[in-house]
């Protein structure tokens, strides 16, 4: 294997990068709030779950205890290790627990009454679980499902209580809808605003990626621009002005040869050789920054690599430079490391800067997201990572596998 590279410093450990749609975490806190909110009040109406069995049977206690409590839990045990799929499917769960305890109510009555204002213990938090049915639904349906819960368990409680305790339903009725609106309106609007957010993210990115490929296209056509300029012009002006020559001769035959591996690194449906690909990475890396070098590790039999592919692997690494040139700090040394294997490209980009969270790089930073990650992520076999810590320097990692 022919080497002329360096050893890359060692950089902070691996901080697994955070990709979580805005959607995904708003619906995550919902659901820690939901199962803290279902642990508050499964302490808070013990007493009233043990008033409540002296006029209900047993079986519904226990049933409706599982139904409510455990579904309610589960929503907040799978908030931060389950996609939003699963965290939906389990808010609809706890939703229509709440529901079914309900309907089997009327079975598990025994007729007797309660003498407290209270009521039913389930009917001290029907907004709780009305806030569940809007992780899991549309928000029409979840005010639909508001409203339904309200009024039955106001009726609930009208038929349970003793009359000496019991007092108009509708403006009871209207006071539990009213209470329990202002929570619920929050959780609509934040999982609303949640997805407004996603899709502009989303739109945010395309218009990136569709700005990155324009700036390559543009970097394409000055690299041909120069080229025509330094080469063919000054050879044509040359064989003008001075006639034929040795050195015109060599000069002439240096501009077709560059013409000739331009034509071979710019083609759509050809192959790169492997010198090819090292020339465009290292013009990559000039372009951004003329101090550095790449440093390179070529196995003897690598041959020759789709062109998209060098062409993208070489965008994401120029990328990866200028975000280390901007972001490391004016003290900060950096290397860039290539190995060109038969089946594979792999670029570091290291530095040892001042670092970051990967997990907190704002929406708005789509450098990271769109002109490394995404670029790379449109090719077969193709990846990116990102190392770093705070005050520990960052290594951006660039591969490609031929599948």
């Amino acid at each position: 294997m022919a080497t002329d590279s360096a050893t890359i410093p060692a950089v902070a450990a691996t901080v697994e990068d955070d990709a979580r749609t805005a959607g995904q975490r708003i619906l995550q806190l919902f659901s820690l709030f939901v199962g803290g909110g279902y642990l508050f009040y499964l302490v808070l109406v013990m007493p009233n779950i043990a008033q409540a069995m002296d006029v209900m049977e047993t079986w519904w206690t226990v049933t409706a205890v599982v139904l409510i409590f455990g579904t309610g839990l589960c929503v907040g045990i799978f908030a931060l290790r389950s996609s939003i799929e699963v965290l939906r499917r389990t808010a609809a769960i706890a939703a229509i627990g709440f529901l079914v305890a309900m309907a089997l109510w009327p079975l598990g009555w025994t007729g007797d009454l309660i003498d407290s204002e209270r009521g039913m213990w389930f009917t001290q938090f029907n907004g709780l679980a009305a806030i569940v049915a809007a992780a899991a639904w549309r928000g029409r349906w979840a005010f639909v499902y508001l409203i339904a819960v309200t009024v039955v368990c106001q009726l609930i409680n009208h038929e349970v209580r003793a009359p000496e305790v019991n007092g108009p339903v509708l403006p009871e009725m209207a006071w539990g809808f009213a209470f329990c609106l202002v929570p619920f309106a929050a959780a609509v609007m934040g999982i609303r605003t949640a997805g407004i957010l996603d899709a502009t993210r989303e739109s945010a990115y395309a218009a990136a990626a569709e700005a990155a490929g324009t700036q390559a296209r543009a970097l394409e056509r000055t690299r041909f621009d120069a080229l025509t300029h330094d080469g063919v012009m000054s050879t044509l002006l040359g064989a003008a002005r001075q006639g034929a020559s040795e050195r015109l001769a060599s000069q002439a035959k240096r501009t077709l040869a560059d013409m000739d591996g331009f034509q071979e690194q710019t083609s759509g449906t050809d192959v790169v050789p492997a010198n090819a690909a090292v020339a465009q990475l290292r013009s990559a890396v000039v372009d951004v920054d003329p101090t550095m070098t790449l440093d390179v590790t070529r196995s003897d039999e690598a041959g020759s690599y789709p062109v998209d592919v060098v062409l993208t692997v070489a965008a994401a690494t120029s990328e990866a430079v200028r975000n280390s040139v901007t972001h490391a700090g004016a003290g900060a040394n950096r290397a860039v490391a290539a190995s060109f294997e038969v089946d594979s490209i792999r670029v570091d980009v290291v530095d040892d800067g001042v670092g970051f969270d990967p997990r907190s790089v704002p929406p708005q930073r789509l450098g990271l997201a769109v002109s490394i990650r995404r670029r790379l992520a449109v090719l077969d076999g193709g990846s990116a990572t990102v190392e770093s810590h705070p005050g520990r320097g960052t290594r951006i990692s660039i591969m490609w596998s031929r599948p």
